[in-house]
């Protein structure tokens, strides 16, 4: 028991003297994610080549987390090959240079309407990035999918 006492007497004064960090409980998130908060697409309607859709959303970046290109959320439609989703364009891409944050994504749904790859019901996620390389990156969060279709 007096061990315990001498370690907890030691790491209290390591605190104190701030050659340890006491903990807030106000600690950086240990995971990143992106959330959608709200769609203009009315439940049970399908979209059409004119509507644009538009996404305000969530996202946090770990600390943890580092990139000498920064970050990215975007907005990407699954393919007919299940293992690929896509879009047309930059428009679908926002950069971000704050670790967590809000933020509203427009992409008009005539970039990809018309392409053969787009699968039916449509379907789409939004990712958040870190950019590996010029015009390269990695997914590290994403929403479940979001699928348009009529309800019955």
């Amino acid at each position: 028991m007096k061990k315990n006492s001498t370690r907890m007497g030691l790491l209290l004064s390591a605190v104190l003297s701030g050659a340890l960090p006491a903990s807030t409980g106000a600690q950086e998130p240990a995971a990143n994610s992106i959330t959608l908060l709200v769609l203009n697409q009315p439940p049970c309607t399908m979209p059409s080549a004119k509507s644009v859709l538009k996404a305000k959303l969530a996202y946090v970046i770990a600390e943890q987390e580092q990139s000498e290109y920064g970050f990215a959320v975007s907005i990407k439609f699954q393919s007919v090959d299940p293992r690929m989703t896509f879009s047309s364009g930059t428009q679908g891409v926002i950069p971000v240079t704050v670790r967590h944050d809000t933020l509203t994504l427009e992409y008009p749904l005539a970039k990809i309407w018309a392409n053969e790859k787009l699968r039916r019901p449509l379907t789409c996620y939004l990712y958040l990035h870190r950019n590996t390389a010029p015009g390269r990156s990695t997914v590290i969060a994403q929403t479940p999918p979001i699928v348009f279709k009529e309800c019955l």
